[in-house]
């Protein structure tokens, strides 16, 4: 689906992010014309910008805040595991963090 990018493409490096990302493309790759713009944060906020709203204008801002939700979602369990972790000493890997 990498080839349907118009634009800086996915801004966002957390890799669950990432893989839910790639199964919402492979999807919407599917869709004649699609190209996406970019999916990024704007003050920790996901925002997602594509041409849907030239293909499906009906449904395209539906699809839209579905995903940025998702997203949203999962950057809110990231950060809760990551936070947890730390207050365990441990790194998101679950190894032990070394202050020096």
């Amino acid at each position: 689906w990498h080839l349907i990018i118009d634009g800086p493409g996915l801004g966002i490096e957390i890799p669950q992010v990432v893989a839910f990302v790639n199964h919402v493309m492979d999807n919407l790759s599917k869709i004649e014309g699609f190209r996406l713009k970019e999916i990024s944060t704007v003050h920790g906020i996901p925002r997602v910008q594509s041409n849907l709203i030239e293909i499906m204008p009906w449904v395209s801002s539906v699809i839209h805040a579905e995903i940025e939700e998702k997203i949203t979602m999962i950057m809110k369990v990231e950060f809760e595991v990551e936070q947890r972790l730390r207050s365990l000493n441990l790194d998101i890997n679950g190894k032990p963090l070394n202050y020096e």
